[in-house]
């Protein structure tokens, strides 16, 4: 083989090897390319979260909020049943009454029959109630029908005769009974106890509503700032993960150059590997922060797969709370100080109503009325319409426990009792609400201090940076001291952002003592505004019907599925294979191309 024959053979092989070595770039950049943009496609987007657009929709689907609702829903229904003690009673009776009985000596005598059968039919009509006096009042009518073998017979040679035919009597009264107590059970204490202890119940509910609605707006915000710091933290890493980058990258360059060393290059890579670690452990507690903050506008991962950022930042108030004043809004706006004076006021009612039922029992008893006798029913009712027979009784009916009525006694004891227990729970409330105003204004006070002397540190340790990374520009300071300095800026970044939410929650927590969350908000509902606003929420919901699915149908809810998590599409493998294919098939060419030249 001749030396120019030789040099043409390796031109030749070198041609096919770059050859080659185009192919296999280019297939690998289609690849990237393809991989690049399924990456894009399935890449879930952005989520802006607003603070206010956050709570509307905590207000709107948060179940906690719907329950209180309904509990004060079911308070003022229960309100309005208890008003209904004073509402009558229509009556209607009817009764069928049989007696057969021996006569007397002396009833035989004047009656002249040997015993006494009656077959009476009665039927009552009226109206019942309860005055607000404690009175129980009937107004009435009764008629009864009668039928006995004593009635006259028809008249018949001026005597009498058992035997002959019988007439009909019809008996009626018309008139009114009351039944007045004196002592036990006597005036409005006892009537109107129901009605004042569930009105004061629907308060509370109220006022537990209040307190929900509040616990909520302030976990809501909470949650909110914590997914704020999550999303700030995971932006500080990244951050310092791409200065470390650039480090490794600078150190490998003047590896090359030769004006740096291997341990260096080693070092910015540890430095990046701990904060591509720590990038990491950011990114989770970032994605625990957004499911909590989703949790609490009861969505789901599936239904969504954009990511939720939070868009507003925590303002700084230069100005600190009043004690004095925010202690004394607490006491006008605060629902479990407000709840507990409403709880005091329902103890009140059952101590006065438990102190009336130790009274013995004194009833005055009275009725009037008309009487009416005759043949007809109408005969018997033209009696009443003439009053020709009145009917008037009174009286008295005393009842007295004869071992001193230990159930009441004992009932008025506990009554005292919780009513003693409410003023000290009130007074436990007001101490706490004293020490948590100050607490929470200490904490104001201390976090916006705190973020002030962490922002000095700031901008000296952003300063130092910048010039230590011009140092390490010109070789005058070793990487390890830049990710020192890179180091101690992220600490001091991250107290400034911590000190900033601290200091978010500690106005949370001052307006919650206070009760002002909801002031402060315009979301201060009175009970008129919560029936109206909450009255689609309490509309009965159509239950969607669930579908088991068969063996062969997979359940809908993949559907819903990221794409990530789907498989990729058989006709994307298909391409690929093809790919592949023609690949082999031009390597195999280009082997095959010296061959036949040689």
């Amino acid at each position: 083989m001749t030396p120019g024959f030789s040099l043409h053979a390796r031109w030749a092989e070198t041609l096919a090897l770059a050859r080659t070595t185009v192919v296999i770039l280019l297939v690998s950049i289609a690849l990237a390319s393809r991989a690049e943009a399924q990456i894009t496609t399935n890449s879930p987007g952005t989520n802006s979260l607003r603070l206010n657009e956050f709570l509307q929709m905590v207000l709107e689907h948060n179940e906690s909020i719907q329950l209180r609702a309904l509990e004060v829903e079911i308070a003022k229904h229960r309100l309005e049943g208890e008003r209904g003690a004073f509402e009558p009673d229509f009556v209607v009776a009817a009764s069928r009454e049989e007696n057969k009985r021996e006569n007397t000596a002396e009833q035989r005598r004047s009656l002249r029959v040997n015993s006494f059968d009656e077959q009476n039919n009665v039927y009552r009509t009226g109206l019942e109630g309860l005055a607000p006096s404690g009175a129980k009042v009937r107004l009435g009518y009764t008629m009864r029908d009668l039928n006995n073998n004593l009635q006259d017979p028809r008249l018949a040679s001026g005597t009498i005769s058992t035997n002959g035919p019988k007439i009909d009597e019809f008996q009626t009264f018309a008139g009114v009974n009351v039944t007045q107590p004196l002592l036990k059970g006597f005036g409005t204490v006892n009537t109107y106890a129901n009605i004042r202890l569930a009105a004061l119940a629907s308060d509370i509910a109220f006022q537990e509503y209040r307190r929900q609605l509040m616990e909520t707006v302030a976990t809501a915000e909470a949650a909110y700032w914590n997914l704020f710091m999550m999303q700030e933290q995971a932006r500080f890493f990244r951050e310092s993960v791409g200065v470390a980058q650039n480090i490794v990258h600078d150190n490998r360059v003047r590896a090359e150059a030769g004006r740096g060393s291997e341990l260096e290059i080693l070092e910015a890579e540890a430095g990046l590997a701990l904060r591509q670690t720590k990038l990491a452990e950011a990114e989770q507690k970032r994605k625990e922060a957004e499911m909590h903050v989703m949790t609490l506008y009861s969505a789901s991962a599936f239904a969504s797969h954009a990511v939720v950022e939070v868009a507003d930042e925590p303002a700084l108030d230069p100005t600190t709370p009043d004690f004095l004043r925010t202690a004394e809004a607490a006491f006008d706006l605060n629902p479990d100080y407000l709840a507990q004076l409403k709880k005091i006021k329902q103890d009140d009612i059952r101590l006065a109503y438990a102190k009336n039922q130790k009274l013995p029992q004194l009833d005055l008893s009275a009725s009037y009325g008309l009487n009416g006798l005759g043949s007809t029913p109408s005969r018997s009712h033209d009696d009443i319409e003439r009053q020709s027979y009145p009917s008037f009784t009174v009286g008295f009916e005393f009842h007295v426990p004869l071992a001193g009525n230990i159930k009441a006694r004992n009932e008025f004891a506990a009554a005292r009792l919780r009513k003693e227990q409410a003023l000290l729970s009130l007074k436990q409330i007001e101490t706490q609400i004293i020490n948590a105003v100050q607490t929470a204004v200490q904490k104001i006070r201390s976090a916006r201090d705190s973020v002030e002397n962490n922002q000095k540190v700031v901008a000296f340790h952003q300063n130092l940076l910048k010039t230590q990374l011009e140092r390490l520009e010109v070789g005058k300071v070793e990487s390890q001291k830049v990710l020192e300095v890179e180091a101690a800026l992220f600490e001091s970044r991250n107290a400034v952002l911590d000190a900033t939410v601290q200091y978010e929650r500690a106005n949370l927590e001052l307006e919650l003592v206070q009760g002002a969350i909801l002031k402060t908000r315009q979301l201060e509902l009175t009970k008129e505004e919560l029936r109206d606003r909450t009255a689609p929420v309490l509309q009965p919901r159509k239950s969607a019907s669930v579908e088991m699915p068969d063996k062969t149908t997979p359940p809908s809810i993949t559907k819903q599925l990221p794409l990530q998590a789907e498989p990729p599409p058989t006709q994307s493998l298909d391409e690929i294979e093809n790919v592949r294919r023609s690949l082999r098939q031009k390597l195999d060419a280009l082997d095959a191309a010296p061959a036949k030249t040689e």
